[in-house]
């Protein structure tokens, strides 16, 4: 009998302890320990139609949103619940004996009718840059985060990258709570991929007057044989082969002694080969090609600027005339220098040969405007000029033609070179 007694009393203290262990449990869900609750919301803004799913939690972190009651303007709602109408809506909450201090706003939308799609770019590098979507609904919603973007190929992320160069149709796709689908406008993406070279033009402002100048010429035509795609100009501010234009460049480009190199028009050269070899690695937007031909004594050129790639700023060609193999005696500095070669050359330097040489200009010398139309992407530039040869010239078998392209800056963007007569195409 006493076992059994104990028995019965062991069952009961079990029971007594089970249910106080439950019923401390759901006090703490309804918030018999809890002092506070905070009621939250999926979203902030919806469409009308648009179900919205709220969430309440008391100050003890204890999710209790299964045994919550919410209301609008005292009215108790569903969770989730959809909006019928738009407007702005306040969402309070109340668990067991506790009411959330705050309440959840949303703001409710009508359904849009349609959205329009834009972008940031609609012509880039496919493989250095990204593009940008934007879309907005016809009442104003940006849905840009919320929509799908997709090509004739397949679906893109926003941003949104290429892995090569194209032509690439795209659309928006929003699907409203109804499960219909808005489609956007399309918008036409050229994903590019370069085909032009980058090169770089020297001037050397010299004067066979000028006993340091044979130093500079030395280093550019050491910057020439380790690379072609350095084009070398001869600026001449002297009496035997004067530059009709010497002395507004110089106060342009900010030159006060010789010798001095600009490359690319605008940045002082330190005479060095790698300067100028460096900025052959910075891709350009466009490139040139010159043909050109001599009649009697009469030059026809034809110039070409094809752009890969839109830019965006002003741009202006210039085209030089060059002459090759004067020979004028040159002021010699080094004549005394064993580390120079120009050692005992002479002071002056008699046989000197002068190459390179700026005669004069086809337009003007800080260059003629391009059409902002022929600088978008794809589009080619075409512009032919004629010349009489320059009482200055002494052989016209020693010409050539140098054109380039500069920016709003006169900086140089890119350069080609061809000998008179020669058909020199985009490369």
């Amino acid at each position: 009998m006493k076992i059994k007694l104990f028995l019965k009393e062991l069952v009961v203290f079990s029971f007594v302890v089970f249910v106080f262990s439950c019923s401390t449990d759901d006090g703490n869900a309804d918030g018999d320990s809890a002092t506070a609750i905070t009621v939250s919301s999926n979203v902030s803004t919806a469409f009308v139609g648009e179900a919205i799913t709220f969430n309440v939690v008391n100050n003890l972190g204890v999710n209790v949103t299964s045994n919550s009651q919410f209301k609008i303007d005292g009215v108790v709602i569903a969770n989730p619940h959809t909006f019928n109408s738009e407007g702005v809506f306040e969402v309070t909450a109340t668990n067991g004996g506790l009411s959330d201090s705050t309440f959840v706003t949303i703001e409710v939308a009508p359904i849009p009718n349609s959205i329009t799609l834009s972008v940031n770019k609609d012509s880039f590098w496919f493989d250095d840059n990204n593009v940008v979507f934007n879309v907005m609904d016809d009442l104003g919603n940006n849905l840009s985060g919320i929509v799908t973007y997709s090509t004739g190929t397949g679906y893109l992320t926003n941003p949104a990258t290429f892995t090569s160069g194209g032509i690439h149709n795209v659309v928006a796709e929003y699907i409203l709570p109804d499960n219909s689908t808005l489609i956007s406008n399309a918008i036409t993406l050229t994903a590019v991929e370069s085909t032009h070279t980058t090169k770089v033009m020297v001037e050397d402002y010299t004067g066979t007057w000028c006993q340091y100048c044979p130093r500079l010429a030395y280093a550019l035509e050491q910057a020439v044989a380790a690379n072609d795609n350095i084009i070398p100009v001869a600026i001449h501010d002297d009496n035997q082969m004067l530059f009709p234009f010497a002395s507004q460049m110089e106060s342009a480009f900010g030159i006060t002694g010789f010798p001095q190199g600009r490359v690319n028009r605008t940045i002082p050269w330190d005479e060095s080969t790698s300067q100028p070899i460096n900025l052959l690695n910075i891709r350009q937007n466009m490139g040139l090609a010159i043909n050109s031909s001599i009649t009697n004594n009469t030059i026809s050129a034809e110039v070409k600027v094809h752009y890969d790639l839109k830019y965006e700023n002003s741009n202006r060609i210039v085209v030089y005339l060059l002459e090759n193999g004067l020979v004028y005696p040159q002021t010699n500095y080094y004549n005394g220098d064993p580390s120079s070669p120009y050692y005992q050359q002479g002071n002056p330097i008699v046989d000197f040969v002068h190459n390179h040489t700026a005669r004069t200009v086809f337009t003007s010398v800080f260059g003629d405007v391009i059409p902002s139309s022929d600088t978008d992407t794809g589009s080619t530039y075409v512009s032919n000029y004629t010349l009489s040869v320059p009482a200055s010239v002494q052989n016209t078998a020693n010409l050539e033609i140098v054109a380039f392209v500069v920016d709003s800056n006169n900086k140089v963007l890119n350069v080609q070179k061809a000998d008179l007569g020669e058909n020199k195409e985009f490369d």
